[in-house]
């Protein structure tokens, strides 16, 4: 009986040290909130620098340049006197054109006397109906060459005028094409400089054709659609240094207030313009690199950009079930702004995404939020 008792106390002190089955530990991660916010949606695209409103200054009669009033490459003001054409001919032609007016008034006054005269004559049978009518007729032909003698004199003014040319804009003013002393005229030398407004300013741009509706829907609707200039320019001294640091970029905005009406067949592009306040000095040719925003996304979801992982075919991000684990979510980006990733299907706004620990995740496996964001 002794030794049967041992063999049953050893029995029930073996049954409770069975091995237990080891858990893996939960995979630290950390998480941040999918958000809710307005995104706007860019193309960028080349363009180049134009004026408003550009005007050659020509010369409209022909004669010796005799003064130049501008210092080239500064601005002039609409009406600065810019140059001088000698004007001689052109006062001794208003001379002539006067004095042929007051002949022909002279002429036309005889003539009406002479009409007045005769007419109670003519009522009495004195004269014949011929030399009334004679009479009516150098009458009529006087004053036709009293109104022919009005447009000399105006014309003759006109060309005494054209010695003076005066900048028709406000604007900065170009090289002279000419120097004091040439014969300039309108068949000889007749381009003299040339103005080019520069506030506002264009700038024009080719989107693709795809983009055509989007473009013409903006201007349609009244809706102003925003662009950006970007503009580089070189702040070096000329000389070599160790330092690549000698770009700086200047941001302008302005709006598009143009869009063409054909597609160029070559490059299947279209001409948009957009004007914007020329507050930087920037000048007609200058490249600039065109930011044009097509649409304000409301309430987009954006997440990390880091939260995205992409697959053949797809994209995903890391989200935690109601059990705790790691859950593969498909989802369906959009653009980027910035260093967020706007998700247009997949994810709703105050989901929890995981930013950290996703390269040694697999799905299923039980996760432990370091950050404390809620879960899904």
């Amino acid at each position: 009986m002794k030794y049967l008792s041992v063999a049953i106390v050893i029995g029930i002190g073996g049954c409770g040290h069975e091995p237990k089955q080891s858990v893996p530990p939960a995979v630290p991660v950390s998480t941040t909130k999918a958000i809710s916010e307005e995104l706007p949606t860019y193309i960028i695209l080349p363009g180049t620098i134009k004026s408003v409103h550009a005007v050659e200054i020509q010369a409209r009669v022909e004669g010796w340049l005799e003064e130049r009033h501008f210092e080239e490459g500064k601005m002039v003001q609409e009406g600065d006197l810019l140059y001088e054409i000698d004007a001689t001919q052109y006062k001794a032609q208003l001379l002539q054109a006067e004095a042929t007016l007051t002949s022909a008034e002279a002429q036309a006054s005889f003539t009406t006397k002479e009409l007045e005269r005769n007419e109670p004559l003519f009522h009495s049978g004195a004269i014949s109906q011929q030399n009334f009518d004679q009479l009516k007729t150098e009458s009529d032909q006087a004053d036709a060459q009293v109104l022919a003698s009005i447009a000399g004199v105006e014309l003759a003014q006109l060309n005494l005028g054209y010695c003076s040319i005066y900048s028709s804009i406000t604007g900065r003013i170009g090289k002279t094409s000419v120097n004091v002393g040439t014969l300039v005229g309108p068949t000889t030398n007749s381009k003299l400089a040339e103005v080019v407004q520069i506030n506002p300013m264009y700038v024009e741009f080719y989107p693709q054709a795809n983009r055509l509706s989007m473009f013409q829907s903006s201007l349609h609707k009244g809706e102003p659609m925003p662009i950006q200039l970007t503009i580089s320019e070189n702040d070096s001294e000329g000389q070599p240094s160790i330092s690549t640091n000698t770009m700086t970029t200047r941001m302008i905005t302005g709006s598009l207030v143009f869009v063409d009406n054909e597609i160029q067949s070559s490059t299947s592009t279209f001409l948009a313009r957009g004007e914007f306040i020329n507050t930087s000095n920037v000048l007609p040719g200058q490249y600039a690199e065109v930011k044009v925003q097509l649409q304000l996304v409301k309430d987009a979801i954006m997440i990390p950009t880091k939260a995205v992982m992409q697959q053949p075919g797809s994209y995903y991000v890391w989200t935690i079930s109601k059990e705790n684990t790691a859950t593969i979510t498909p989802v369906v980006l959009g653009s980027i702004l910035g260093n967020k990733q706007h998700v247009i299907s997949g994810l709703k706004e105050g989901d929890a995404v995981i930013v950290k620990g996703m390269k040694s995740l697999r799905s299923g496996e039980a996760i432990a939020v370091t950050n404390g964001t809620a879960t899904k």
